[in-house]
């Protein structure tokens, strides 16, 4: 708990630090900083795009093969956009009422009907059968 402790004063330190150095380098040489905010930028582009190129495209065959999947089921599901929703029976009842009566509003609920279900199905195992038992 002390070493916690400890850790975050110092950070908070660095910080407090780092923004003095930084309003006084802006305060005295703001051409100096911006530069050096460039190199930065620049800099930690480089190691991206390195690590992109280089890194980045080793990927297990189960990585291929999940981003594959992945992408033919969002390939998929853009399809399916179409209307989805009915109209819920309050929504058809409003027309219905009269402007003046007081008449609680209902829940609004509607009622999603997918055009495609899942692609699950069902495997039939051993439930009407028993276990043997030993017998003792």
């Amino acid at each position: 708990m002390i070493r916690q402790r400890v850790g975050s004063i110092a950070a908070t330190i660095v910080f407090i630090l780092g923004f003095i150095g930084v309003g006084h380098m802006l305060a005295t040489d703001p051409g100096r900083l911006f530069r050096q905010l460039l190199f930065i930028g620049i800099f930690g582009l480089v190691f991206y795009v390195i690590y992109r190129v280089f890194i980045g495209r080793r990927m297990s065959p189960e990585d291929m093969r999940y981003r594959k999947t992945a992408q033919a089921s969002k390939k998929r599901m853009q399809g399916n956009r179409g209307p989805q929703v009915k109209p819920s029976a309050a929504t058809k009842n409003k027309k219905s009422r009269k402007p003046g009566s007081n008449v609680t509003k209902l829940s609004k609920r509607s009622n999603v009907h997918r055009s495609n279900p899942p692609h699950l199905t069902v495997i039939e195992g051993k439930k009407g059968k028993k276990k043997k038992k030993a017998n003792m």
